[in-house]
């Protein structure tokens, strides 16, 4: 009987063989190996994260009973021991590089002039984690897990970028490692208040949009009319604690805005003294965007239940779950479909990554 394509080969044709090799050979992920290749290794936790396996004897059980279709994905069945050694001790940089190579391809087929202004929400979300079995993640007295900081384009839908650390690392700490595209404008939470960083984007001719902390001390320049529904207040200041006139000597819009959902209070701080108020209100609404994507991660890819102990082993889940979270969102792309990500994940989880498609390979706008 003629061989016709499933949907899991069709997600893995987004990623060339070839070009994941050289990925694995630039990081010597297959040195010394003699069983489980890092492509068995990526194809079986892909598999893992689509068809909502939830546990490492499950994984395995699951992938082996498909043994007819591993020639066509080139690759094999795998045993348990192997798949936990390899998920242990492979190179995480290997995944990370598939991420990016990803990211560039999603970004590659956006619908041109998607937005006229770069925007760049910037948060980060805990994934808890057990402390008797993860204590070398340890945060607090009963708690170990770990961060998973965000750059996310509100306008594409997409993360461009990530960083993963210790749950007990600062915030803050993360901005170190994110990168500053010029005129762009961040939008951050309050965990974020960093004043050499927004001195940094200033002289960098960016734009940021933050929550001000109740504690911080400044001095009032200028008051506005507040104009605008919800603008309470409108002013131009100077931070005047001596921290904070050494790390951001410039001067910082504050505006206060009522949220009315909860009539709470908010108060935003900006290095933009000429947009509207009402407009920098707005921009931090978006940052709900971001909650949104962490949210459907957490409900959708095996990011809870982790497959291995060590933080490699981690690291290397939360990527293959963040590649996965790609693969759908360049099928969305590239087959014109209506469908949400929401659904679409579920309409491959439920159809079964393994089934048919169609000759015409058209099979993801019949399924939708």
């Amino acid at each position: 009987m003629k061989y016709h394509n499933t949907i899991f080969r069709q997600l893995l044709t987004f990623i060339p063989r070839n070009r994941f090799q050289a990925t694995v050979d630039r990081h010597q992920g297959d040195r010394r190996i003699r069983t489980l290749s890092c492509w068995d290794q990526f194809v079986t936790l892909l598999f893992g994260q689509l068809s909502g396996r939830i546990s490492l004897r499950d994984l395995v059980l699951s992938f082996n009973s498909k043994g007819s279709h591993h020639y066509h994905l080139g690759t094999k069945a795998i045993k348990r021991s192997s798949l936990s050694d390899a998920n242990n001790k492979r190179p995480v940089a290997v995944f990370t590089e598939t991420f990016f190579y990803l990211l560039q391809k999603v970004r590659n087929h956006l619908p041109s002039g998607i937005a006229t202004e770069i925007v760049r929400l910037i948060d980060s979300t805990t994934i808890s984690l057990n402390l008797e079995q993860f204590k070398w993640a340890k945060f607090r007295s009963t708690k170990s897990g770990i961060k998973l900081h965000v750059v996310y384009d509100p306008n594409a839908q997409i993360p461009v970028f990530y960083s993963m650390m210790q749950a007990k690392v600062n915030d803050r700490k993360a901005l170190t490692f994110l990168p500053i595209m010029l005129g762009t404008t961040y939008v951050v939470d309050r965990a974020y208040n960093d004043y050499k960083w927004y001195h940094d984007l200033t002289k960098q001719n960016s734009t940021f949009v933050g929550r001000m902390k109740s504690s911080a001390r400044y001095t009032v320049l200028k008051s506005n009319t507040p104009k605008g529904d919800g603008i309470i207040s409108d002013e131009i200041i100077r931070l005047s604690s001596p921290t904070a006139q050494r790390g951001c000597p410039i001067s910082l819009r504050r505006i206060c805005f009522l949220r009315e959902e909860d009539n709470k209070i908010l108060v935003f701080i900006s290095n933009d003294l000429k947009r509207p108020a009402i407009e920098i209100a707005d921009l931090y609404k978006q940052r709900w965007q971001i909650e949104l994507f962490f949210k459907w991660v957490k409900q959708n890819l095996k990011v809870k239940k982790f497959l291995g102990r060590s933080e490699n082993a981690i690291k290397i889940q939360i990527l293959v779950a963040m590649i996965a979270y790609l693969l759908i969102k360049l099928t969305q792309l590239t087959g014109n479909l209506n469908p949400s990500l929401q659904v679409l994940s579920q309409i491959i989880q439920i159809a079964e990554i393994y089934a048919s498609l169609s000759p015409s390979g058209r099979s993801y706008a019949a399924i939708a």
